[in-house]
């Protein structure tokens, strides 16, 4: 359920009975953020349970706002902060079979990979994740995450609920040049590609492709038209979203890139996009439980990308589904692959059709 304001917010869960078992999972658009310490006061004062995120937006129905909540309520089976190569967890994860796990994590961390490495160490395949990543639109990390205890930055928070959840991912981008080889990252950094200065190479692509010179202080609007695919072992291809350049001309990445892997630098059009959101929207109801709620998790360069045509996507999902969608635009998004691994994308469209 969406609200505008803190004021509105708090007057729904005045009017609310959370049980000390429940858990409130908020979603807070960014130029909300300074409402946040006020509701998460609030909440303690009440001595209701609660985690959520801070996002560069907030998608309801055919919507996109940048202001406001999102408010959920969940029963769950587990819940926890996460820390890189750092989580407690003493349950039997074989208990949680068919759950479904909500992740929330800080999508500027250069620990992203860790932090989900670290979760599916703990849990495996045994539950169907969902989930994007936290951040500001400005795309400058800072506290993202919070819970009761506090609001941080660098962690993930994970709830797992006992509910089935059929998810499908859909991106739409289409390979430009390549492949490249990943001669050398560190976590989210790509370095050197082929032997030579990963810059140098994406430089050339880009400025043979757009007729442009690519400079430092443009990369990200120029960049966020033609991401990074990696490709994966049936062939199919991870979107992964340059932002920036760090001041040795590396390419900053959301999310990792690994070494040795083969990249496409990729291209899309606005109808590419379109159809795919449409193709995941029609897989997902096929599949659904009867009864669900639809959580949705697109990402925000994607948003950028295809500017005034996003809440087309957006009225395309909404109207081939009976509940209102609820969800934010992600830095990174969060989904189960068919066997069960656990994959952080770029630049896509996760769907998750959640059984009540």
């Amino acid at each position: 359920m969406y609200f505008e304001s803190a004021k509105e917010l708090k007057a729904y869960i005045n009017r609310l009975i959370v049980e000390p078992y429940e858990q409130l999972m908020i979603l807070a658009g960014y130029k909300s953020a300074d409402e946040v310490t006020d509701v998460m006061e609030f909440l303690n004062e009440k001595g209701i349970n609660f985690f959520g995120g801070i996002y560069p937006g907030l998608l309801t129905g055919k919507n996109n706002k940048s202001y406001g909540f999102i408010v959920e309520r969940f029963n769950p089976v587990f819940s926890s902060l996460v820390l890189p190569h750092m989580m407690r967890f003493n349950k039997d994860p074989a208990s949680l079979k068919g759950y479904t796990a909500l992740v929330l994590v800080d999508g500027l961390s250069p620990y992203m990979k860790a932090l989900i490495d670290t979760l599916f160490k703990k849990m495996g395949t045994y539950v169907n994740y969902l989930g994007g990543g936290a951040g500001f639109y400005d795309m400058n990390q800072r506290p993202c995450i919070f819970d009761n205890k506090g609001i941080y930055q660098d962690v993930l928070y994970v709830c797992v609920i006992p509910s089935p959840c059929f998810s499908g991912v859909k991106h739409g981008w289409r390979k430009l040049m390549g492949p490249f080889s990943v001669d050398r990252s560190i976590d989210n950094v790509l370095i050197s590609l082929d032997g030579d200065n990963a810059f140098e190479v994406y430089k050339e692509v880009i400025e043979a492709e757009e007729r442009i010179t690519l400079f430092k202080e443009d990369f990200f609007t120029i960049a966020k038209d033609h991401p990074f695919g990696i490709v994966q072992e049936d062939g199919s291809i991870i979107v992964r979203d340059p932002i920036g350049l760090n001041d040795n001309y590396e390419i900053i990445c959301v999310a990792d890139i690994p070494v040795n892997s083969q990249i496409y630098v990729l291209k899309g059009d606005v109808d590419s996009l379109l159809s795919s959101s449409l193709e995941i929207t029609e897989y997902c109801t096929k599949n659904a439980p009867d009864y669900h709620f639809p959580l949705l998790f697109n990402c925000i360069s994607r948003a950028m990308f295809m500017e005034d045509k996003f809440e087309e996507e957006l009225s395309n999902i909404q109207n081939k589904l009976k509940p209102i969608v609820q969800g934010a635009l992600s830095i990174g998004e969060i989904a189960s692959k068919s066997n069960g691994e656990i994959v952080i994308h770029n630049k896509s469209t996760v769907l998750g059709l959640i059984g009540k």
